[in-house]
């Protein structure tokens, strides 16, 4: 299933750059996602203006399949196709990388990742080593939609 590519980034927006992970966790903490898991481990895109970073998002593999997570923009760079930018490397990425399966939770953009390709799934649906996360176990509620796409 093939998404379509995101239009242009504005000027001034870069997508990719070097990055902290403490850049990335205070990005997450001032859009109130969770950081209490955030490790070496995720791989991380982000966009980034001349006053730092504006937009990231994270993959965590598990073989062949993937977990998107950490998708966040910040609110005054937000409804310029950052979001969709960042979701469109982190896929193509997962891709280059073996991953055939892409998942996700997310309590409020539902629409954005339908727009990605992903659909619907029941939570319980999820593969052993997405449920075994603590994304699904402890950080993202229970009302959480789960989303899979295949990459």
């Amino acid at each position: 299933m093939s998404a379509a590519r995101a239009l242009p980034l504005p000027a001034g927006i870069t997508l990719g750059g070097s990055h902290t992970l403490a850049e990335v966790k205070a990005l997450l903490a001032d859009c109130r996602l969770p950081i209490d898991d955030i490790s070496d481990n995720v791989i991380f895109v982000v966009a980034r203006t001349d006053r730092g970073l504006c937009g990231t998002a994270g993959l965590e593999t598990y073989g062949a399949i993937g977990l998107v997570r950490s998708v966040a923009v910040r609110a005054a760079s937000r409804g310029n196709g950052i979001a969709r930018a960042l979701c469109d490397e982190i896929i193509r990425r997962a891709t280059e990388g073996g991953v055939r399966r892409l998942f996700l939770l997310t309590t409020d953009a539902q629409a954005l990742f339908r727009g990605l390709g992903f659909a619907e799934v029941r939570r319980d649906s999820l593969p052993p080593a997405i449920r075994e996360t603590a994304q699904f176990r402890e950080l993202c509620p229970q009302t959480a939609t789960a989303m899979v796409r295949d990459a």
